[in-house]
């Protein structure tokens, strides 16, 4: 049977001048195109898998980290301001030996808040 016997209703199958031309080779504008639309699809697929990722709460957003962090160093700040009073009444030091730990403790909380500070200004 040759292609123009065919029936109809017969899909698919060879058909004349159809399928690869030997000797073909792309030029470099589809090269280019071709390179694009894979760089193209890879985002996407990125893109898809960080959506995947924050909503099964593997990710989170930037601002719940941020305020979370904050919480919990609100939390110890408070706490560390708190041992010179504890260490005096519950120990027995003297009032300045507690009032030099409270320097001490306020030191090292400005040094950490400048150090947040420094890293929040350079993102």
């Amino acid at each position: 049977m040759t292609y123009e016997d065919r029936p109809l209703n017969n899909h698919g199958g060879a058909r004349v001048n159809s399928g690869r031309v030997s000797g073909y080779t792309k030029t470099e504008e589809v090269k280019d195109y071709d390179k694009a639309r894979a760089r193209n699809e890879a985002a996407k697929a990125e893109l898809n898998e960080l959506e995947v990722k924050v909503k099964s709460s593997e990710y989170g957003s930037r601002a719940a980290y941020r305020q979370a962090s904050a919480t919990a160093l609100s939390s110890l700040a408070q706490t560390l301001r708190s041992l010179p009073d504890n260490l005096e009444r519950k120990l027995g030091i003297s009032p300045e030996v507690a009032a030099e730990v409270g320097h001490m403790i306020d030191d090292a909380l400005s040094d950490l808040a400048s150090e947040f500070e420094m890293m929040s200004t350079n993102a």
